[in-house]
């Protein structure tokens, strides 16, 4: 887990730095710039998300624990943060590579048992998804015109559709306070209770497709809203979460966020 946090914060610090840089290149001599107005077309755009992300929860794992604990399958879903980099490859066409990081954690206990000493057996539930993709992201109008050679006048909204795919890092657990049914005891002493951590992660294939709009603040600031869903699942950790059947991974997530263009 250390790992994967460590990579998270060296994307976000990348972006960051990538952006300074740019920044620095862009007003030192790069991409001029005057009023409403660039002396040239953009070629690439740094810009950060927050959204919320609806978790499909459609497999059986997901289903259990529904019934078995005290939990909705609303539970799942959380807030995303999400960063990435466009090239302008023309007018109406980018390739975007991005990162989003969301997580649920949810305490819960058994629907209908409790502890000898009359309280709730309790654990925690934590969800976690960290996709990395490419995407090719095509807009519906033209961003931009040139006048002559001398300037690039951005257009004030395009709307888009894209699609792409990559890689997912998950985590699945659950911490906390467990029934051993299983336990010879169980029908004259009562099954015992015990703690363990359940967890099961790794990586799968995931791919999406997304539709959003652009509007341009200013030549080189723009904001974006997007609506994106995305398919993958993965097999579980069999030590863990032995018997169920690929975890579904797939959701829909709404976010708004800024890009800087140079």
């Amino acid at each position: 887990m250390m790992t994967i946090r460590k990579r998270i914060r060296s994307l976000v610090v990348f972006l960051a730095l990538g952006g300074a840089v740019l920044f620095g290149i862009d007003t030192a001599s790069g991409q001029e710039r005057m009023g409403d107005f660039l002396f040239d077309a953009p070629k690439v755009t740094l810009s950060f998300s927050l959204g919320y992300g609806v978790r499909g929860a459609g497999s059986d794992i997901f289903d259990e624990f529904v019934q078995e604990f005290t939990l909705e399958k609303g539970d799942f879903h959380a807030p995303v943060l999400g960063g990435g980099l466009s090239f302008f490859l023309d007018d109406r066409m980018d390739l975007a590579f991005e990162f989003s990081y969301g997580r649920s954690s949810t305490w819960s206990e058994y629907t209908d048992f409790e502890g000898t000493d009359d309280l709730p057996i309790e654990q925690e539930t934590r969800f976690t998804q960290v996709p990395l993709t490419a995407s090719v992201r095509y807009f519906l109008m033209d961003r931009g015109r040139k006048v002559g050679n001398l300037s690039w006048i951005p257009t004030t909204w395009a709307p888009y559709i894209g699609a792409g795919g990559g890689r997912m890092w998950y985590e699945f657990s659950q911490s906390g306070e467990f029934i051993d049914f299983f336990d010879p005891g169980c029908e004259t002493e009562g099954c015992p209770i015990y703690r363990d951590t359940l967890v099961s992660e790794g990586w799968a294939w995931v791919g999406h497709a997304f539709g959003g709009v652009q509007w341009a603040l200013a030549p080189q600031w723009v904001v974006m809203a997007e609506g994106r869903y995305s398919l993958s699942d993965a097999d579980l950790d069999r030590s863990s979460f032995g018997g169920y059947e690929p975890i579904d991974l797939s959701g829909f997530q709404f976010t708004m966020g800024f890009g800087v263009r140079f």
